[in-house]
């Protein structure tokens, strides 16, 4: 791809940096089904199983793919697995630790973690029972250090139903948008958990945009959303919010962090040059980013022909622009 604008630059970014490459989804693809299917042979009481999380949604970043969450409802008619979260994850454990793909597991808060023989990803069976009443399902919370041995309300499906949803209101950009956020987390410490960050900016967006405006308007709303007393909503679950255990210090913390690449995300957006816009998008993103500090070869001819100050020109006031499309997103 030549290089000639900001968003041209942002889709080689997201494409060839940002998304978890081919091999491991393939990898995935082929592995997670056969966990599934070993643990439900062993454990009669699982009434249903899907794909949650971020895998789900489409929105794991890096090189390596690290984990895939599975869903595991219960059937719970007697109360037994109502009575201990610790339980049921122990029951779950027993049914999938003689799987020949799995080398060993692990309780976690919400799931059995299964480490697996000759990949680097785990599969996590998170656990959950359906509630008396009302959508969504109870997940377990495994946590005796703070005397939790319970179940809370989530929805899961409905968290992943969100993100289908408002990836088609904004052209299908949103879930690449969502990549590139979490790529921008990552490399910066992961000062947000990773589902508060998706969830600023599920909030931010209702409708298509280029990639460096939806970041700068992202990091705007993180600012805000991080603000003392400032709670966000779950796409999934309006009524809790997914920032509600997020410790005073660690809030504070994370928006000075968030505020310094608001600065530079709004001096990129400012800059009307090609190249010296990408260059400032280097600091916000890393050296990963192409621009021609870091990628002149992809670069330099075509800000040469100086084509890329008219494609280009840096972030409109309309919000509503239409977007250069990305490889298309399914759900599928």
């Amino acid at each position: 791809m030549a290089i000639d604008s900001v968003q041209k630059a942002f889709e080689e970014f997201e494409c060839e940096q940002v998304r978890v490459p081919k091999k491991e989804n393939d990898a995935a693809k082929e592995v997670h089904p056969k966990i599934r299917e070993a643990v439900k042979a062993e454990l009669d009481d699982i009434v249903d199983d899907f794909l949650s999380g971020s895998y789900s949604r489409h929105v794991q970043v890096g090189q390596k793919l690290q984990d895939i969450d599975v869903i595991l409802v219960l059937d719970d008619p007697n109360g037994e697995y109502g009575a201990s979260a610790s339980a049921a994850l122990g029951a779950v454990q027993d049914a999938i630790r003689d799987c020949d793909l799995v080398r060993r597991t692990a309780k976690r808060v919400r799931s059995v973690r299964t480490f697996l023989h000759n990949y680097e990803f785990h599969v996590d069976l998170v656990v959950a029972l359906k509630p008396t009443s009302g959508d969504g399902l109870l997940l377990a919370r495994n946590l005796p250090d703070e005397g939790y041995d319970d179940w809370s309300q989530a929805n899961p499906r409905g968290q992943r139903e969100a993100a289908w949803d408002k990836n088609e209101q904004c052209g299908e950009m949103y879930i690449p948008a969502v990549r590139i956020i979490k790529f921008w987390n990552a490399g910066a410490g992961k000062p947000l958990r990773s589902y508060h960050a998706e969830s600023i900016l599920y909030h931010e967006l209702d409708g298509p945009l280029d990639y460096a405006e939806a970041v700068v308007r992202f990091f705007d709303a993180a600012y805000d959303a991080l603000a003392p007393g400032v709670l966000t909503p779950d796409p999934g679950e309006p009524t809790t919010y997914v920032d509600a255990r997020l410790e005073d210090e660690d809030r504070r913390q994370a928006r000075e962090q968030v505020d310094q690449a608001r600065a530079a995300a709004h001096a990129a957006a400012e800059i009307d040059d090609v190249g010296e816009a990408l260059d400032v998008w280097v600091d916000v993103f890393g050296p990963s980013f192409p621009a021609p500090s870091t990628a002149p070869e992809k670069i330099a001819a075509s800000l040469a022909a100086r084509t890329a100050g008219v494609v280009g020109a840096g972030i409109q006031a309309d919000r509503g622009r239409p977007v250069i499309q990305s490889r298309p997103w399914r759900r599928s």
